[in-house]
């Protein structure tokens, strides 16, 4: 549906064409513009969670990276060149860019918010409208402030690493013992010597020497 446009016929002003669907077009960008910079928060999810909850007390969340990356392994070869044998994945790492203005008691919970979990061992959740990248742990987070910039928004960017757990495999049935993994068999008792155990040890005083403790 198209909207009239009331542009005054008056010298001076100049015969603009306005197409039909501009208004609409217009309404679109902004709409965009407000999900990311925090008009849709209050619908969709952006942030780091953690049991549901998010972690940090922002007002927006301004950006979003996300980052993949591959290594490819070589070698030198003969006569100087290089052949590659190996893709490996490296962890992903998620960025996210939060800002939060208000009161100065807003801006001192976003963040202690931040620094509550900055140092922690706790995996995360990275939760955005497309996509949700579990298991990561906050790596970095660094805001600047400037008598012209951040008096009365900060704006923090806080960086997450992706965590990778792996279970050790052990080895029970193995060919040779000497390949089967060492086993914690809890708290051994003490028992008392044998009597062959108790001649080599009144050798060791006769001669001198010294038991250990």
């Amino acid at each position: 549906m198209a909207f009239p446009v009331n542009v005054p016929n008056v010298p001076g002003v100049p015969s603009v064409l306005f197409a039909s669907g501009a208004r609409q077009i217009l309404s679109y960008l902004t709409s965009d513009a407000l999900g990311i910079f925090g008009g849709a928060l209050l619908q969709q999810p952006w942030g780091i969670y953690l049991g549901g909850a998010p972690i940090i007390l922002c007002d927006n969340v301004a950006s979003f990276d996300y980052r993949q990356q591959w290594s490819i392994s070589d070698f030198p070869v003969e006569r100087g060149a290089f052949q590659s044998y190996d893709k490996v994945q490296i962890p992903f790492d998620a960025r996210f860019r939060f800002s939060a203005g208000g009161s100065e008691a807003n801006r001192q919970a976003f963040l202690a918010s931040i620094a509550a979990v900055a140092g922690d061992l706790n995996l995360y959740t990275v939760v955005t409208p497309d996509a949700i990248y579990p298991s990561v742990n906050i790596t970095h987070y660094d805001y600047s402030r400037s008598a012209n910039n951040g008096a009365g928004l900060i704006v923090v960017d806080v960086w997450t690493l992706e965590v990778r757990e792996t279970v050790g495999a052990a080895m029970s049935a193995t060919q040779s013992p000497t390949s089967a993994s060492q086993v914690n068999g809890g708290t051994v008792q003490a028992t008392s010597a044998s009597s062959l155990q108790e001649a080599k040890a009144g050798s060791i005083r006769s001669s001198g020497g010294r038991l250990a403790a």
